[in-house]
């Protein structure tokens, strides 16, 4: 994806575009931002960055870039008591076979919508892992323990750490003592 490589403005060297809306995009997702809280964020970043900045100007704009990445999820219905997923040869259920409670909160007013209990999101790994290994340098870091020798009673970690433009390796080697 171009955008992973377009540097964030002309003379950025640690930004690009897609790396600050991800940030961004984690930002509202672990503080619980609308998307007008969204919007302010990035109108604010925008007024501090240089005027070629390349950043997209709203969520509608961000989130339209990360649609090809498949980064979405599936929501699935499920027990507020944790017993049943609604899901597959149970999708048409409207109650629990295990301890009877309703899929459905009741409904208030003149609501037509069905709102469930509880919802499951289900975030496929398929897609994710398939992309990891588009990158030869992380494909090099998905396989490293294939490639290399296990020693019984040895747990073996692979670390990378950058320092500056320095990346460094670290193999950690831990003998598992048997009680």
């Amino acid at each position: 994806m171009k955008d992973s490589n377009e540097l964030l403005w002309d003379g950025c060297t640690n930004h690009s575009k897609l790396s600050v809306v991800a940030q961004v995009f984690t930002i509202k997702s672990d503080h619980r931002l609308s998307e007008a809280g969204y919007d302010k964020i990035i109108e604010w970043a925008r007024s501090i960055l240089p005027e070629e900045n390349r950043l997209k100007e709203n969520f509608y704009a961000a989130k339209s870039m990360m649609k090809p990445l498949h980064l979405g999820y599936q929501k699935i219905d499920m027990c507020p008591n944790f017993c049943l997923l609604y899901y597959l040869e149970n999708g048409e259920l409207t109650k629990c076979t295990i301890c009877g409670h309703s899929r459905y909160k009741p409904r208030t007013g003149r609501g037509k919508t069905l709102v469930a209990y509880k919802k499951l999101r289900y975030f496929p790994i398929t897609l994710t892992l398939q992309r990891l290994f588009m990158s030869p340098r992380t494909a090099e870091h998905m396989t490293w323990h294939q490639s290399h020798d296990a020693v019984d009673g040895v747990m073996v970690i692979l670390l990378t750490a950058k320092h500056g433009n320095t990346l460094t390796v670290c193999i950690l080697t831990n003998a598992i003592s048997r009680s």
